[in-house]
């Protein structure tokens, strides 16, 4: 990744200011004028319909497509990034250490060490998946490759996470503890979760701030305080219903 915009007179717990982002590719507008402000240790989740523009945003925070506004990241900032999806060919035989020791270069790949063994397993523990050390990439269930992906984001000791649809793919329950332990790196260890959910219970549940997008910004703030039913048509269309019980609020697709 190239070198990322940065600002040494943002204020401390900033890690992110973007202000009126907008990203055209081949004369196309696919986002217009979405801005949004992000605290260390805060989730933030990016939420939209299908063609909102969600990923297309997040890679544009990150300086990998071209854009218009600015993008400020704080000095100290160090980013994981885990794309939505990740496609592991059966045939490929490639294990979970391999994969660790291939971001060290070539000569880590084929000398390995102890100290090279000993931070993979700590990175692999941090996300409760050290037992997958020796798995091949190719076995492991939708879950399993999710937090091996995040152990590889966090390897720098990144501060600041970013995952496009981080259970795409998983079971509910799986989907949930993927969703658990981001809040628990959040809460435990003010590292900076930048998220793309199509979930809005899951926003509602884990999320500090949302920015809610169609191609422009329809709201961004607490999610309790702007994923209103009126914000969530606007997004959706006339379709989607917001409902709550058991103390928790919730949306249904009507069909």
């Amino acid at each position: 990744m190239h070198q990322l915009p940065k600002q040494n007179n943002l204020e401390s717990k900033n890690v992110l200011t973007a202000k009126e982002v907008s990203v055209s590719l081949f004369g196309t507008k696919i986002i217009e004028n979405i801005s949004v402000d992000l605290s260390v240790g805060q989730v933030l989740a990016i939420v939209g319909p299908n063609g909102a523009g969600k990923t297309t945003f997040m890679k544009a925070l990150l300086g990998l497509l071209p854009h218009t506004g600015s993008v400020l990241w704080a000095p100290s900032v160090r980013i994981g990034y885990v794309p939505q999806k990740v496609f592991i060919s059966r045939a490929f035989p490639l294990t979970v250490e391999e994969l660790f020791l291939l971001r060290r270069g070539t000569r880590a790949f084929w000398f390995r060490t102890g100290k090279a063994t000993e931070h993979t397993k700590k990175w692999l523990s941090r996300v409760g998946a050290e037992n997958l050390f020796k798995k091949q990439l190719a076995v492991l269930s939708g879950g399993e490759l999710q937090r091996v992906m995040i152990a590889y984001a966090l390897a720098d000791d990144a501060n600041v996470l970013c995952l496009d649809e981080p259970a795409a793919g998983i079971d509910i329950g799986g989907g949930q503890t993927i969703y658990s332990l981001l809040k628990d790196l959040s809460l435990q260890e003010q590292r900076t979760i930048i998220l793309i959910s199509h979930e809005l219970d899951i926003v509602f549940r884990y999320a500090d701030e949302v920015v809610c997008i169609d191609k422009r910004m329809i709201c961004r703030g607490s999610p309790h305080v702007v994923l209103t039913a009126e914000n969530i048509e606007r997004m959706y269309g006339s379709h989607t219903a917001l409902y709550a019980h058991d103390g928790e609020t919730h949306t249904h697709q009507h069909v």
